[in-house]
Parts: C-alpha cells; structure tokens; sequence
C-alpha cells in the first residue's frame, strides 16, 4: 500500500499543472486514478506493481519523467510496465496511434491490464466530458481505434473486456440516437 500511495503522489505532482481536455477541465490525475480503479474492480487480486504502473502510466509521455526516474523511485517492475504503455512523443500523432495497435500484441500482460483499462476510462469520457472540438464522427473514430487497440489485451481481464464493450456500446448508441435526433 505504501507504493502505491507514493505513486499517487509521485503522479499528482507530475501531472499537477494539467487538466483533461474536456469542458469540465477535470484535474488529469483523476484519469491515472480512474484507470487503477477500474483494475482493481474487474481484477482485486491485481500485483501493487501494476496498480502502481496504472497511476504512472502517462508520467513518462506527458511529464518529461524518465524510465530510469521511475525505476528509481519505485522499480524495475513499474519502469518496465510504464514504459511498454508510453507512447513516443517524437512521433507524429498518426503514428503513435498505429504504433499502439501493432505493439499491442507485444505487451506483457501487466502492460495490458494498463492499456484496457487506459482506453475504458478514455472511451468512457467520450460520454461524460467530451474533448472540446470533437464531434460526433472524430469521437466514433477513437472508439474504432481503441477496439483496435484492446482487441489483443482482453486475453487478461474478462471484467475489463466486458466494461469496454458496454462503454463502447453506449458511446455507439449515444451517437445513433444523436444522427437521429438531428435528422428529425
């Protein structure tokens, strides 16, 4: 429990001057929580270590914070885990994305539990705070791409694999029952 709240800690400073992109300016460190939470719900008997990489697991690409920065103040284990889930910012945005889906084969298992549970609480917030500017064809798309992303992930968490489903579900339905309306 001690590394788990000092990954708490250690990501609500790194991610202190940041807010998710939605209208409700949400303070970030709530989405590294969210994505812990839901591990821990779907999979209790779930290693500290991975729980401790799921508060980390944007530190790495959104904070400047180094493998070796992590692995020090925590271990080898988190390192490893926060590093397989970061994307490279050197790349173009496009990129990333594809990259996420080829490497998503690839990951550990821990790294997987991340990454279900990252694009469950991402998918999710196309329902509840929408990023500014997205419409309804752009928020469609990231759901296409996330369902690429998780398909080889399920394979760890039945739990998790079911959330995703039924949030990808409604946000789908949300956005029929828009075409709808606005059709009239």
């Amino acid at each position: 429990m001690q590394l788990l709240l000092k990954s708490v800690d250690f990501a609500a400073r790194a991610h202190r001057d940041q807010r998710r992109k939605g209208p409700a300016q949400e303070p970030y460190i709530n989405h590294p929580i969210e994505v812990a939470r839901l591990i821990v719900e779907c999979e209790p008997d779930t290693p500290e270590d991975v729980l401790c990489a799921a508060i980390l697991h944007d530190v790495i690409e959104d904070c400047g914070a180094s493998r070796d920065e992590i692995a020090a103040c925590f271990n080898e284990n988190i390192a490893d885990i926060v590093l397989e889930v970061s994307d490279d910012k050197a790349l173009p945005r496009d990129d990333r994305k594809a990259k996420q889906i080829e490497m998503a084969p690839h990951l550990s298992n821990s790294a997987k539990l991340v990454r279900l549970a990252d694009k469950i609480a991402n998918v999710g917030a196309m329902l509840t705070d929408t990023p500014i500017g997205w419409d309804r064809a752009q928020i469609l798309r990231y759901v296409d791409w996330a369902e690429a992303v998780v398909a080889p992930c399920r394979i760890v968490s039945t739990g998790l694999s079911e959330r995703f489903d039924a949030i990808s579900r409604d946000v789908r339905a949300w956005h029929e029952a828009e075409m709808q309306a606005a059709e009239g």
